[in-house]
């Protein structure tokens, strides 16, 4: 049986070396923009009932030994929903062995078999935060047993109600709440649907005392209410609603703002839509009306619509695929209702690009281009798609131009128009691209004609520090390209958070000097002029609190990966052995139970399975749900798994420390069935192999312990056949590019890294660089574009690794250093890495452990944090 645990506080993340070298990359930047609001804490209440006692936590329990104590703490409250439940006993009697059952559920059960003083505890989470209360115990020596066989047989009377017309999406309501015991004792309500239409697919919702439903389709709709004494008895009471079409009338008006003059609601995703129900009407002429969404796509982030009228809204489509919306209108004073469906159906519309190329002279600054008077100017949109591969059509228009000045595009239907500037000044085209599908994209561009401004330089653009730091940042690099350009500079501190006093210590400098106050995010610019132009750039710096993203773990993570679709944390612990789901977001951990102890862990690219290598076997996870689908035999002792987004794994190396060829096993880990066990991979490699999956280049790149270079066979990652192509570094392998390992993909695949430090191009394995040195984890983020490194800071020469007090940082296409990121001293204790990732959002996820920077201490704890 697999158990599933939830803690209130999330579970973060620590490891061995053995787990550091499998541990993989993920993605991240930014900081959040804002400091969190404290969250209010919830109250734990816990409610007890052993055979006839009951009790809350502000009174002592007494039980028999061998009663069954059932401990409810579902009367726990928080501003929000309660989101965790951890019981624990926290004291018992000597020799006692009992333990709770359901300890992660809002309800346990606890049979105590020794007589004497216990006490339960019980932790509640909401809102990223935990509230505990007691229960004291007094259990007494068992009852006696009395043996009674009884037989009752009873059958509650029941009622049948008169029906009642009601009409299709009206809300119906039954309340008991009135519902007595004829003895005077409490009573307790159960509703039932007990048939609806065909077709019908409405649902009764019920809370202890009321239900509602909302009938959806014309027909007989049955309801069943059983309200039960604490004696066991009880009465059923049986509503019929007749549903008929009795309806308003409505009338729903729609618009695509960026598709002109077409009825249709197919629409660019990114658009903005507009719907209106405000023709909608109700007989008696009074109605209330109000707009839902009802479906959206996978993947879609959609929430909230925009409300523009009391009638109309407005929203963005955020993801590729139908959005489903509800206009209902209800007749005040009859009470009847109806509503409409519209269907939005939302897809990647064409992408405009704009270039452009002055003769004699073009100079690029930003978004901008800068030329003389009388100079052709060509405007380039050739480089606009469609991503369906479509034809486009393109439309151009002169917006602006300088006072006086008379030019005009010439050409301005295809995608290279031209025009000839005659005024100093700015000159603004923009082009518009059409699909086949009439899906519109519009890009513009400025062309500067006159002085060209400054060039600045800063040494920085992005800046992160701990709240007390200080941060610097230098435009002395700045140049103009005027004959007498003498280069002044101004800085100002043009963001920064609530409550803080920061500024520059000097603003006429090429230095800025700031010290930041409080946590949060700051914009620092520099005006750079030449005394004709001026020219501006900035820093964005991020400030973060000591403890700001600090969760703690409660048990040693050995082997981990992140995964950025589900944004949680995958990771290995042991005693008991046990894959982990940490969502460092909402402080959740879901444990799940595996058969043994793991030799190696991988996620697909997707993020959504994970293939858990044991000696002999390997299980597939299905990290979306949270669920360990199964567990198959590998026919070998391999050391890695590869797990593809198909739910086929790769298993590769061997145990055992002898050459010999090692073919890569290819499994389907849902249902079991050996694929292929030939996979070309046949280089006589020395014991344990590790690797990294490309689902995009459907390769697996593959370097056993000790061998000098990597090599690359083809997979197929949707069958687990083998095409045959295979590869490796362009070196020997003892030659310039040793590399050991573990390896890590960066999120876009395009690169691969090794702990040597070292970097290749995935598509050849060209060497590209290095980060200057052997690297216990590394992440890369595409997107952010910035690699961050957790570097060995053990001395030259020492065996023993050891964690640093800093991530390494590296920016731009050649990861040029880009400072280091301090890690936060934690409960006044210095903090050290062992594992980074990068988030969805491209926040840096790290893995830290506070005591010591060994990495065999002892006494450590654990946490994950999030930047």
């Amino acid at each position: 049986m697999i158990k599933k645990i939830r803690h209130a506080a999330a579970a973060c993340l620590g490891a061995a070396l053995l787990a550091l070298s499998a541990c993989g990359g993920g993605a991240g930047s930014s900081a959040p923009s804002t400091a969190p609001a404290a969250a209010e804490p919830p109250t734990a209440v816990i409610r007890a009932t052993a055979l006839a006692a009951t009790g809350t936590s502000n009174a002592t329990v007494q039980a028999p030994v061998g009663s069954t104590l059932t401990l409810d703490g579902s009367s726990s409250t928080a501003a929000g929903s309660i989101s965790s439940y951890l019981w624990t006993v926290s004291a018992k009697p000597a020799g006692s062995t009992a333990a709770l059952q359901n300890a992660t559920a809002a309800t346990a059960t606890f049979v105590p078999d020794v007589a004497g003083n216990y006490q339960f505890t019980l932790q509640v989470g909401a809102n990223g935060t935990t509230a505990s209360t007691v229960l004291p115990v007094t259990v007494t020596a068992a009852v006696p047993v009395v043996n009674v066989d009884a037989a009752v047989n009873f059958a509650g009377p029941v009622s049948n109600r008169p029906t009642q017309s009601v009409s299709a999406g009206s809300v119906v309501t039954l309340d008991g709440a009135g519902s007595t015991d004829a003895n005077g004792g409490a009573v307790t309500l159960a509703f039932t649907l007990l048939s609806a239409p065909s077709g019908s697919t409405a649902k009764l919702s019920s809370t202890s005392t009321t239900a509602r439903l909302t009938p959806d389709v014309v027909g007989t709709y049955q309801v069943r209410v059983r309200a039960t004494s604490l004696s066991g008895l009880y009465a059923d009471a049986v509503h019929t609603f007749d549903v008929g079409n009795l309806a308003p009338t409505v009338v729903v008006s729609s618009s695509v703002s960026t598709v002109s003059a077409s009825s249709s609601l197919d629409a660019p995703v990114g658009s903005l839509v507009s719907l209106d129900g405000g023709g909608s009407y109700a007989p008696s002429g009074s109605a209330d009306s109000s707009w839902s969404v009802v479906d959206k796509p996978w993947g879609s982030a959609l929430t909230q619509l925009i409300n523009v009228s009391p009638t109309a809204i407005s929203f963005v489509p955020d993801a590729a695929g139908s959005y489903t919306l509800q206009f209902a209108v209800l007749d005040r004073i009859t009470g009847a209702s109806a509503f409409h469906r519209v269907t939005v159906k939302a897809a990647f519309g064409p992408i405009a690009v704009v270039s452009a190329s002055a003769a004699p002279v073009a100079q690029a600054g930003g978004p901008s281009y800068v030329a003389v008077v009388g100079s052709a100017i060509t405007l380039r949109g050739s480089g606009s798609q469609d991503p369906a591969g479509g034809a486009l059509t393109y439309s151009w228009t002169l917006d602006t131009r300088p006072a006086g000045s008379t030019t005009t595009l010439s050409d301005a239907g295809t995608a290279t128009p031209s025009f000839t500037p005659d005024r100093d000044g700015r000159y603004s085209a923009t082009l518009t691209v059409t699909n086949a599908a009439g899906l519109r994209a519009v890009q513009s561009v400025n062309v500067d004609v006159g002085n060209r401004p400054p060039v600045v330089v800063l040494d920085r653009s992005q800046a992160m520090v701990l709240l007390g730091g200080n941060i610097t940042a230098s435009a002395a690099s700045s140049y103009s390209r005027n004959n007498n350009g003498t280069l002044t500079y101004s800085w100002a501190l043009d963001t920064r958070p609530a409550g803080s006093n920061a500024s520059p210590a000097t603003t006429n400098t090429a230095t800025l000097n700031l010290t930041p106050d409080v946590p949060g995010d700051y914009y620092a610019s520099v005006t750079v002029s030449d005394g004709q132009v001026s020219a501006v750039a900035g820093v964005s710096i991020s400030v973060l609190s000591a403890t700001a993203g600090t969760v703690p773990l409660a048990y040693k993570p050995l082997l981990m990966r992140f995964s950025r679709s589900q944004n949680k944390l995958v990771v290995v612990s042991a005693n008991p052995n046990q894959l982990h789901l940490v969502d460092p977001s909402a402080g959740t951990d879901l444990a799940i139970a595996l058969p043994t102890a793991v030799k190696a862990l991988s996620l697909s690219a997707d993020g959504r399975l994970a293939g858990v290598l044991y000696e002999g076997s390997v299980s597939l996870v299905d990290v979306a749900a949270g669920t360990l689908l199964n567990t198959t035999s590998t026919n070998g002792t391999q050391t890695e798994v590869l797990t593809a987004n198909s739910g086929i794994v790769f298993v590769m190396g061997q145990s055992s420390g002898s050459y010999g060829n090692q073919p890569i096993t290819a499994i389907n880990a849902r249902t079991g069935a050996i694929l292929g066990n030939n996979g070309p991979y046949y280089s006589g490699y020395y014991g344990v192999t590790r690797g990294v999956l490309s689902e995009s280049l459907g390769r697996a790149y593959l370097l056993p312990d000790g061998y000098g270079s990597t090599s690359w066979t083809a997979v197929n990652v949707a069958n687990g056949s083998f095409p045959g192509s295979t590869g490796g570094t362009p070196s020997s392998a003892t030659g310039d590019y040793s590399m050991t390992n573990p390896l890590w993909l960066s999120t876009d695949e395009s690169l691969l890294f090794s702990a040597r430090g070292n970097y290749f191009r995935t598509s050849d394995l060209q060497y590209l660089g290095t980060l200057g040195g052997p690297v216990l984890s590394v992440s890369h983020s595409a997107t952010a574009a910035e690699a961050i490194a957790i570097v060995n800071a053990a001395p030259n020469g020492s065996y023993s690794p050891q964690y640093p007090e800093v991530l390494k940082r590296f920016t731009g296409s050649l990861l040029f250093p880009a400072g280091d990121i301090r890690l936060p001293v934690i409960g006044g204790t210095q903090s050290y890495g062992i594992a980074v990732f990068h988030a969805s959002d491209d926040r840096r996820v790290a893995v830290v452990q506070t005591g010591s920077s060994d990495t065999q201490a002892s006494g450590v704890q654990y946490f994950l944090v999030v930047r």
